[in-house]
């Protein structure tokens, strides 16, 4: 099973290719490594370099697991869905759960946290306030970047922010003013070499594929992100929150 850590260790076209193989593995399992490469335009050892990284002796080992998983389960022509169910996969084991306790504990031990976001973040975010807050944890939703932060939090807070790519200018800058009181920073991007997550003292990646809209607007599937919301608001009960 792929993990978030080894997900970590792809690069930008390491990452397009495991993208490309889990939402085309029904055409994949049948197709040899040479053919596959045409189809990417790549070089054969770069697929296998992926295989490797992700814990596999090779590209056949990888192959023969998709077929394996596809015998196991009914086939599924959503390839929305496929990155979905990939997701789910990746992220049931202890290193995920361990990440979210971490975002946990920051939270809880917080004497407030900011949510906030741009665009569609600016939806979750406002979500998330409100999860936390039903769920007993004090959370406030910023959405006016003017806003004046300086002597109203320090170092006893905590915030929370949504970014898909993480290069979002007026979320950089907000953290950079944030960082400067202190503030703890958690960061849920699909980025984890972005300048955001870098910048955080936590980040919580979910590597979706992004798509871009005739206006230029990227975006990506905000599932996942629901997850991490939920399974962090469900950890307050842990630490006495209720």
């Amino acid at each position: 099973m792929v993990t978030v850590d080894q997900m970590n260790q792809l690069s930008d076209l390491e990452l397009d290719i495991y993208n490309y193989i889990i939402s085309h593995r029904h055409e994949v399992i049948h197709m040899k490594l040479k053919d596959l490469s045409t189809d990417l335009h790549v070089s054969s050892s770069m697929i296998t370099r992926v295989a490797k990284k992700l814990g596999y002796e090779g590209f056949l080992e990888w192959k023969a697991e998709m077929k394996l998983d596809q015998e196991d389960k009914p086939i599924q022509n959503k390839r929305a869905l496929n990155y979905i169910l990939d997701y789910f996969n990746r992220v049931d084991n202890k290193e995920f759960d361990d990440l979210i306790h971490q975002a946990a504990e920051i939270i809880v031990n917080s004497h407030e946290v900011i949510c906030s976001g741009i665009g569609l973040s600016d939806a979750i975010a406002k979500f998330a306030s409100s999860l936390f807050n039903r769920k007993g944890k004090r959370t406030m939703y910023s959405g006016d970047f003017s806003s004046r932060f300086r002597g109203m939090y320090d170092q006893n807070d905590c915030a929370l922010f949504f970014t898909v790519s993480g290069e979002t200018r007026e979320i950089i800058d907000r953290i950079k003013d944030l960082k400067k009181y202190d503030i703890k920073i958690i960061v849920v991007t699909n980025n984890a070499s972005s300048s955001a997550a870098k910048m955080s003292d936590l980040a919580l990646t979910y590597y979706m594929p992004t798509t871009k809209n005739s206006d230029f607007y990227s975006s990506a599937t905000q599932v996942p992100v629901l997850y991490i919301i939920e399974s962090i608001a469900n950890l307050f009960i842990e630490y006495g929150i209720y």
